[in-house]
């Protein structure tokens, strides 16, 4: 579940170095990550990257793999 905190570290450098690819000029990317995976992280990376906590974020259950397999637990 770190795969969001390792992506977004180079996220700009690899679209930098590519030819195809560029980020608009005013265009923020903010990461995050759902709540399920939220709390498998650090705390730190919880409170920075929680999409409960980023503005403007609304809230869906897109869960749907964890939501399969929980009858399996």
């Amino acid at each position: 579940y770190d795969i969001n905190c390792q992506y977004n570290k180079y996220l700009k450098d690899w679209i930098a170095s590519s030819m195809y690819l560029s980020i608009p000029i005013g265009m923020d990317i903010i990461p995050g990550i759902g709540l399920w995976h939220g709390h498998g992280h650090q705390d730190n990376c919880f409170v920075r990257y929680a999409s409960n906590v980023i503005h403007g974020t609304g809230q869906i259950d897109r869960e749907i793999m964890e939501t399969l397999w929980a009858p399996l637990n």
